[in-house]
Parts: C-alpha cells; sequence; structure tokens
C-alpha cells in the first residue's frame, strides 16, 4: 500500500482533526490504521462514505504515524486538497 502519497502531500493526522477535515470538504483520501479501535473505525467510515471519500487500510498505526512524520502512532490520517 502506497502511504508515501502522505508524505508528498498536505496532510492531517488524528481522529479529530479528520473528522474536521471531512466535515468541512477538505480531505481527499483517508487512512486509517488496521489495528484501529472498531468504533472509531466505523465513525471514519461512515463519515468518509458520505463524503464520497475513498479510505485505504494501512498495516498499523505505527507505520501510519511514520508515514505522516508523526512521532507517536496514529489511528487515522487524511491527504488535504490543499
Amino acid at each position: 500500500m502506497p502511504l508515501n502519497e502522505l508524505a508528498q502531500s498536505t496532510r492531517c493526522a488524528g481522529a479529530n482533526s479528520v473528522l474536521r477535515k471531512i466535515a468541512r470538504g477538505e480531505a481527499v483520501k483517508i487512512f486509517l490504521a488496521a489495528d484501529t479501535d472498531a468504533k472509531l473505525k466505523d465513525k471514519i467510515t461512515l463519515a468518509a462514505r458520505e463524503s464520497n471519500i475513498p479510505v485505504e487500510i494501512a498495516e498499523d498505526s505505527q507505520q501510519l504515524g511514520r508515514a505522516c512524520a508523526v512521532p507517536r502512532k496514529t489511528a487515522v490520517a487524511a491527504i488535504l486538497k490543499w
């Protein structure tokens, strides 16, 4: 899975930030860690589906955090329009 898209784009990480960006119509693509809590995973997936935003699954939250250049695990990240 090409997580290198996150390194080359404007992005945000974290569930609350991503949900805000989805609601504002600023997210283009969502990356969700496979080891994310089921309740959070459902919430993000539903919001993305309602906004017609594609969702890719990352292997785990540690790998997703590294792809976002964040020093800790990240459950969800988004590529932004700008």
